[in-house]
This record gives C-alpha cells, sequence and structure tokens, in this order.
C-alpha cells in the first residue's frame, strides 16, 4: 500500500473516531454526522482551491519553483477533494432533505464550481508550471465569484459555527485540520516523487 492511499486510511479513520464521539443535534439527531463529514470534506476542498491559487500568484510574482509545484499539485487534489465534497453533499440532501434540489442556489454553485475545476483540470494537463499557476489563480477567483454571488433557499447559512454547542462547533473544526493535514501530506509526499 502507497503512502498516499495510507493518508486517506488515516483520515478516513481519524475522521470516523471523531464522528463516534461528536454531539447529536436536536433537530437531526445522528444525521448531523453526515453533514458534519460533508461540511469538513467540502471546505477543506474550498480552503484547498484559494491555497492553490495563493500559492500560483506567489509563484508567478517570485518565480520560486517550490511553490508552482505545490500549487499545481494542491490544484488537482482540491478539485478531487471537492468532487468528493459534492458527492457527500448530495448523499446529505437526500437523508437530511429527503430528496434532491438540484437548483439549489448552494447545489448549482457546488457543481459549478465541480465542472469549472475538472475544465481546468483538463486544460492544464501537460501544461508547464506556468500555465498550471496561472490556471489556479484564476479558477480560485472564479470560485470567489460563484460562491458570493449565490443566494441560499433551502441551505442555512452557517448552523455549525451558529449553534450555541461549543461541542458542535469543537469536533467539525477537529476534523477540518484533520482534512487539511491530510492534504497537505498528500501533495507532499506526490511533490517527493514528481
Amino acid at each position: 500500500m502507497t503512502r498516499g492511499w495510507k493518508i486517506v486510511l488515516l483520515f478516513l479513520a481519524a475522521s470516523a473516531v471523531l464522528l463516534l464521539f461528536s454531539p447529536v443535534e436536536q433537530t437531526l439527531g445522528g444525521k448531523i454526522r453526515l453533514v458534519y463529514f460533508h461540511v469538513t470534506v467540502s471546505m477543506a476542498g474550498l480552503i484547498a482551491i484559494y491555497a492553490a491559487g495563493g500559492l500560483g500568484l506567489a509563484y508567478l510574482a517570485g518565480g520560486n519553483k517550490s511553490l508552482g509545484n505545490w500549487s499545481a499539485e494542491l490544484g488537482l487534489w482540491s478539485v478531487a477533494v471537492w468532487f468528493v465534497g459534492v458527492i457527500l453533499s448530495i448523499i446529505a440532501m437526500q437523508v437530511v432533505w429527503g430528496g434532491l434540489y438540484w437548483t439549489e442556489p448552494l447545489t448549482v454553485a457546488a457543481l459549478t464550481v465541480l465542472v469549472l475545476g475538472a475544465g481546468k483540470e483538463y486544460l492544464v494537463r501537460g501544461g508547464d508550471i506556468n500555465f498550471r499557476a496561472v490556471a489556479n489563480a484564476a479558477f480560485a477567483v472564479a470560485v470567489l465569484l460563484v460562491r458570493s454571488n449565490m443566494t441560499r433557499v433551502m441551505h442555512p447559512v452557517n448552523p455549525i459555527t451558529a449553534s450555541d454547542s461549543p461541542a458542535i462547533k469543537f469536533f467539525p473544526l477537529l476534523m477540518l485540520l484533520a482534512a487539511l493535514a491530510a492534504i497537505f501530506e498528500f501533495t507532499r509526499w506526490r511533490l517527493k516523487y514528481k
């Protein structure tokens, strides 16, 4: 088993333990754990998208090849993580809301980001580090614009941070930190073998 798979499995095991001990919520009960996991993965993907864009800009400004390599690799895997987040959001939508609401603005935004990310990765494959850096920076800006112009119909603004429960805020934060650590380690491992 490669180190990459070990990193992914370690993250999944840590998430399972955190979900096991995470608090339930009065309205959703144990279903909230699926929401925690969906939010964690989606937020990690979003942070990775912005980080890849920022690293791309830093590379373009200073020419540090290491930053360009990080941007390129993180740009690829941020889209993969976002894809998993979208799948989890569809599952959470079905479980929590009892159906699939494809016109819900946050769902439309998530799918738009996924299509843009997949398109970006298709265009940059085989491209040089400069092209990837520009593409990652442009993608991050596009994601920011998509997210800043969306409205909400069914999806709450931020139920976890708005909660009065410290535990409901704490466990998803721990899961997010675990996800970001996994993305960082996975990217670092991939860059060692390039």
